[in-house]
């Protein structure tokens, strides 16, 4: 790692309610402590924080970031590709990158603590990342991307302020499973040793990095960040009283054996709308990235990740 001992710090204090707060100081202090130049991007404008993020990137021996799942995406967008570590403090609502990655979770101030002695050990491992491109542009992403009903879930789910934690996750896919019968996606893989195309009504199709999302729902249990691949889990339109029942068995990683449940194990895929159904904005690391079509590509070893 280049330009040692200096650290991008970004912290979300409101995480958590209020454990982001008291763990950016933790790793502040503790990365002080240990001599490190540190440098507190955080700022109360997520997108210019993210974009000086980005910008500044590559001053850094590592970004470390503190909260839920909204600043580790901005974390990763800014230093995947760079070869920048990047330190993460999992102190939010579902903290699933850091679930995915296999990051303790459920103590911030010691996860801290540890992402610093990491830093100054220089632990870390490479895992890949996924760039993706839409009519906006190119950016990375750690975790899974949604695209059916699933989009829509998050996109509810942010919408709300209670309940907390992974519960507002159900609620909200009570919610849209009661009304939401499918959508219409053309989904393009290139598979390593073939390419493979099909059109159909899904209830969703998520391409997967890391195991789960929606606050610990096991949607792609064998993903692996570290395979060279994406698992694209197609699940076909389903009424709403079948689609109900799927939700619990999504939520411990046991669908998989649901004949309207595909996976595909894939380098790259493109996802586009057809058809005049619903269309929901896809999501990435549960961050709302513009409209279909999108294509996802695995990129191996792109992220480094303090251990």
């Amino acid at each position: 790692m280049s330009h040692r001992g200096r650290v991008g710090l970004l912290v979300n204090p409101t995480a958590g309610r209020g454990d982001g707060r008291a763990a950016g100081t933790r790793v502040l202090q503790t990365l002080r402590s240990l001599g490190h130049e540190v440098t507190d991007l955080s700022g109360p404008d997520p997108a210019a924080v993210a974009r000086d993020a980005r910008e500044r990137a590559g001053q850094f021996q590592a970004l470390v970031v503190v909260g839920g799942d909204g600043i580790v995406h901005a974390g990763v967008e800014a230093v995947a590709g760079t070869g920048t570590a990047l330190g993460i403090v999992p102190a939010g609502t579902g903290n699933d990158i850091a679930r995915g990655l296999d990051l303790p979770l459920g103590d911030p101030v010691g996860a801290a603590e540890s992402v610093a002695r990491a830093l100054h050990a220089g632990r870390y491992r490479d895992v890949d990342a996924v760039r993706v491109t839409h009519a906006a542009g190119t950016g990375w992403y750690a975790s899974i991307l949604a695209s059916g009903v699933d989009a829509l879930v998050n996109e509810r789910a942010n919408s709300w302020r209670w309940p907390h934690g992974p519960a507002r996750y159900t609620l909200a896919a009570l919610r849209e499973l009661a009304v939401v019968r499918g959508v219409g996606v053309r989904v393009d893989l290139d598979l390593g040793d073939r390419r493979e195309s099909f059109e159909r009504d899904c209830l969703l199709v998520a391409v997967a990095n890391t195991r789960c999302y929606g606050g610990g729902m096991l949607m792609a249990p064998q993903a692996d960040p570290a395979d060279g691949r994406l698992d694209v889990v197609v699940v076909d339109a389903l009424p709403p009283l079948r689609a109900l029942t799927l939700l619990p068995t999504v939520r411990r990683g046991r669908h998989l054996d649901v004949p309207a449940v595909h996976v595909h194990r894939a380098r790259s895929v493109t996802l586009t709308h057809v058809g005049d159904g619903p269309r929901p904005r896809p999501h990435a690391d549960g961050e709302p990235l513009g409209d279909l079509p999108v294509t996802c590509e695995v990129v191996p070893g792109a992220l480094r990740v303090l251990t």
